[in-house]
């Protein structure tokens, strides 16, 4: 019992203690709130005061700008002033300087307008002067012009003289040297008659003496034929007594060179020896003494014995055996004769 009484105040102590404890706390922790609000409150208040600062700041900012503004306001009003008084000035002066360009120009108007009445009269008076002018200058012209017309047909006149004396001249001269051109070609005419003519006579006796050469010839010609056809002849009867026996043929059938008579011999009437080489020289145009065997047809053509193709060709085998395309004088002229 005595245990439990004894711990009985000890458990109120303790009791007290704790409650001692709990006020204080609880005392702590409201001075901690009421401190809390305290500087949330001195917080709030400082920040108050910065915005309210600041806004001092500002309103301080704008009173200043708004007194700049005023100043500037007031300098610009200042200077529209001075602007709007300079313009009323220049306005002032342009009214003045167009004034005096109006009274200026209407002194210039004024002047024209005289200077255009003097010119006006001054063109009237140089016109009747013009006029008169041109009036006496016709005067002047007319007569010149008839004065010119008068020596213009003075001078055709002489002119025309002049002109026909230099046609009768010219026709003089004219005649003159018809008559001279006349004379010339009649003498050029006697001059070349005269040299024909003599031309004539040196050819004919050139002829003359060509006919005695040819004549010549042919009498060497013939008395060497003559020759010949004895050689023949001889040849001949030699060979007829050696063939005699064996039935060969005569040798004008074998001699190859000995040429045959024409196919149509000449007549009585036909061309003579003079004739034939004549004619064979008309065909000799060189003067060799040779013909082509082309000109054969023509030879005889002229010596009035044409021949046709075959006889032709009989006759060109047996005048030219060796086909050399040329027949000589003597060879046609033995053949001719035949």
């Amino acid at each position: 019992m005595a245990a439990s009484t004894t711990q009985a105040p000890a458990t109120r102590d303790e009791e007290g203690e704790g409650d001692l404890y709990s006020e204080l706390a609880t005392n702590i922790l409201l001075e901690k709130r009421a401190r809390k609000l305290a500087e949330d409150d001195a917080l709030r208040l400082y920040n108050r005061v910065r915005q309210l600062e600041k806004e001092e700041d500002k309103a301080q900012r704008r009173i200043q700008e708004t007194r700049k503004k005023a100043k500037e306001i007031v300098k610009l009003r200042e200077r529209n002033e001075l602007v709007r008084q300079e313009k009323e000035l220049r306005m002032r002066q342009l009214q003045e300087l167009v004034e005096q360009q109006r009274l200026e120009n209407a002194r210039l108007k004024e002047e024209n307008l005289r200077n255009k009445i003097e010119q006006e009269n001054k063109i009237y008076s140089d016109k009747v002067t013009v006029v008169q002018q041109t009036k006496e200058e016709r005067a002047e012209y007319d007569r010149l012009l008839a004065e010119s017309k008068l020596l213009s047909r003075k001078e055709a006149l002489e002119q025309k003289e002049f002109i026909r004396r230099q046609q009768e001249d010219a026709r003089k001269k004219i005649e003159q040297l018809k008559i001279s051109r006349l004379q010339m070609a009649q003498e050029e005419y006697e001059r070349r008659l005269k040299e024909e003519m003599d031309a004539k006579l040196q050819k004919e006796k050139e002829i003359e003496q060509l006919a005695q050469l040819e004549l010549e010839l042919i009498g060497r010609l013939r008395t060497k034929q003559t020759e010949q056809q004895k050689a023949f002849q001889q040849l001949e009867a030699v060979l007829s007594l050696g063939a005699s026996g064996s039935g060969k043929q005569p040798a004008s059938k074998l001699h190859p060179s000995a040429p045959a008579a024409p196919s149509t011999p000449p007549q009585s009437g036909e061309p003579s020896e003079e004739d034939v080489a004549r004619a064979f020289s008309v065909y000799d145009v060189d003067g060799t003494g040779e013909v082509s065997t082309q000109d054969l047809q023509g030879l005889m053509q002229d010596l009035g014995v044409p021949l046709n193709a075959t006889q032709l060709s009989q006759a060109v085998s047996q005048l030219d055996p060796a086909s050399a395309g040329k027949v000589t004088f003597g060879d046609f002229l033995l053949w001719w004769k035949g």
